[in-house]
């Protein structure tokens, strides 16, 4: 019985280790380490793709991300040559892509067909990144708030409702050494917007709001910029992954307190 309860233990701490190994989901482990873009001389980024099934703007959404990126790390690295896909004129990569018979998707999951594409490219590294589908909330608060300071209306008083919206985009970005056939970056990369409204109760029907599109657009700007900063972080402004887009010019207290914007 002891023997048994010993196996039992056993393979249920391997289990437990294979769970917290690291394994990016399809079974290339992370590595969050910064890649040393500085020492390419010719960087490829393939076009960012959205997961079989994403809805046309996610699509957008991820060839906006591409580019951006791109645009930014040339601005960074300006000794470096760039290779990317500028528009459906200038777009190297994709013909390349075309002329070799592979997709985007084929080229994330293989590290040597990243490799191939990126020496028939003459380059020393290769990027490209998978989009998740952006996850989007819209949160009324109820709480009555008065607004500080100078008070309007007949009552010298204003109430306030809240209301929050949000947008968080996920990549999962991959640099492949083209010399080596390395995966030397495989990692999640996110950015989680939020934006704040605060208006009168009695005016809560004329409030426009930052709707679907908008909020991709701006996913679209900012979650490249994260990217670079994951990829590149020395040298570089803090790029955090939480951003407060929108927040109300304003102080207000309800039974709490001040309300705190976060």
């Amino acid at each position: 019985m002891a023997r048994f309860f010993t196996l039992l233990f056993t393979s249920l701490l391997c289990i437990t280790m294979i769970g917290c190994s690291g394994d990016g989901g399809d079974g290339y482990d992370n590595i969050d380490i910064p890649p040393p873009i500085s020492d390419a001389k010719r960087i490829a980024i393939v076009p960012f793709f959205a997961k079989t099934g994403a809805s046309e703007d996610v699509e957008k959404l991820a060839g906006r991300i591409g580019v951006n990126l791109a645009t930014r790390l040339e601005l960074i690295f300006k000794e470096a040559e760039w290779v990317y896909d500028i528009s459906n004129k200038v777009q190297p990569v994709a013909d390349k892509l075309t002329e070799l018979g592979l997709t985007p998707e084929q080229v994330y999951g293989d590290p040597a067909l990243a490799a191939k594409l990126g020496q028939e490219l003459g380059s020393d590294m290769v990027i490209i990144g998978s989009v998740e589908e952006p996850k989007m909330t819209d949160q009324d608060y109820n709480q009555l708030l008065m607004k500080q300071g100078r008070q309007g209306g007949i009552s010298g008083t204003s109430t306030y409702i809240r209301t929050r919206l949000t947008a968080r985009g996920l990549t999962r970005v991959r640099v492949i050494d083209a010399n080596s056939n390395k995966i030397i970056f495989n990692n999640r990369v996110g950015s989680y917007l939020k934006y704040w409204y605060a208006y009168q109760t009695q005016q809560s029907e004329q409030q426009i709001f930052k709707n679907r599109m908008d909020r991709l657009a701006d996913l679209g700007q900012y979650l490249p910029l994260r990217i670079a900063y994951v990829l590149h972080p020395t040298g570089l402004k803090l790029e955090p992954e939480e951003q407060i887009l929108l927040k109300p010019d304003m102080v207000l207290k309800g039974t709490g307190g001040i309300v705190e914007f976060n």
